[in-house]
Order: structure tokens, then C-alpha cells, then sequence
């Protein structure tokens, strides 16, 4: 493997890397709920990238069905939030503790 491969594999780790430190820093502050904003934030963008023009994505599905995907994660953790009412607050909770903000 010559240094020009070796620096490209490296870049393809340091994206890897990149790409779970941000999701990392998303689950450390929404801790219990990371699956409902991450869900609801990647079918957001995925739809801006949609209206913008964009029709190839680089996930493991194609689409509009990795929108739908995540539509759909999205739409089953809200309805168990919904049917937990009692979970918002702790949710507010989390997300100003993961800032660094603790209630008086």
C-alpha cells in the first residue's frame, strides 16, 4: 500500500470517526431520547436535501424510502412519548443537563 492509500483509508476511518462522535454528542444530550431527535433530525435534513434538489443520498437505503424510514421511527417514538405524558419534562430535563444547565 503506497502513502497516497494509506492516508486515503485514513480518511475514510477519520470520516467514520466523525460521523459517530457527532451522533455520540446527540445521544449525550438527549440521553434517553436520542432515537427520537436523531430519527426526527435526519428526516428533516433528508427532506431539505429532497426540496433543494438532491436525489442521491449516502445511506444504506435510496431514496424517498430512507425518508419514509425515519418518518416513520420518528412518528413511533413521538407516539410513546405521547403516551407517557409524564416523560416531556424529564425530556427538558435532560437536554438542559446535557447543555450544562441544571434547574434551581
Amino acid at each position: 500500500m503506497n502513502e497516497y492509500d494509506r492516508k486515503k483509508q485514513g480518511q475514510q476511518f477519520e470520516g467514520y470517526a466523525f460521523t459517530f462522535c457527532k451522533a455520540g454528542l446527540l445521544v449525550l444530550i438527549f440521553r434517553n431520547y436520542s432515537l427520537l431527535a436523531l430519527s426526527g433530525l435526519s428526516a428533516l435534513f433528508y427532506i431539505l436535501a429532497w426540496i433543494r434538489g438532491i436525489r442521491e443520498y449516502r445511506c444504506w437505503a435510496k431514496p424517498p424510502w430512507i425518508t419514509a424510514f425515519w418518518l416513520a421511527v420518528f412518528a413511533g417514538q413521538l407516539a410513546i412519548l405521547i403516551y407517557k405524558p409524564a416523560s416531556i419534562p424529564a425530556l427538558i430535563r435532560h437536554v438542559l443537563h446535557g447543555f450544562g444547565i441544571t434547574g434551581g
